[in-house]
């Protein structure tokens, strides 16, 4: 989350999901691995299209989101079965998102959701990882945010001007 770029920050994104998908298949749940090894399939496919300068088609973030709502019934076990698929549908709309901040925004969310299904499932590793993304995306989000302020403000200060006038 510390990233300027959204391609960087889709690149780290990536290498957590690999790694919470191998840790969700070691706890036995499947639901949460399959969203998550999904989800690794829908960045890989987005990066070709970035690469590519293109825009992802709002038809494919609609599969997206299709496909893990599907993915998630299928392996439904009970209520907190539904976590993985919340936090699934958010992840794809930072796939719409091109602003850094409401990316960051969306995964604070995010992780807040996977944060309390790896508490209840007992994947304490990822329980570790959840907040220190968490802080991270906090810690970014007050950072870029700060920057971007100063930015617009000096953007949007009125120029000074200097009055040669003379009264009578």
């Amino acid at each position: 989350m510390q990233f300027k770029k959204r391609k960087n920050i889709l690149i780290a994104l990536l290498c957590l999901n690999l790694f919470a998908a191998l840790n969700m298949i070691f706890l036995n749940s499947f639901s949460a691995a399959y969203i998550t090894f999904f989800a690794i399939l829908e960045m890989i496919i987005n990066y070709f299209f970035e690469c590519k300068g293109k825009e992802i088609p709002k038809s494919l973030v609609a599969l997206y989101i299709i496909c893990n709502i599907i993915i998630g019934s299928l392996t439904f076990t009970g209520p907190l079965d539904t976590i993985p698929i919340a936090a699934a549908i958010i992840f794809c709309f930072t796939i719409l998102t091109k602003n850094e901040q409401n990316i960051r925004k969306l995964m604070f969310v995010n992780q807040c959701l996977w944060l309390i299904f790896d508490i209840s499932v007992g994947a304490y590793t990822l329980v570790c990882s959840n907040i220190l993304t968490l802080v991270s995306t906090a810690i970014a989000y007050y950072r870029y945010g700060k920057a971007t302020k100063k930015t617009s403000h000096k953007k949007s200060s009125p120029k000074k001007t200097t009055s040669n006038q003379k009264h009578s």
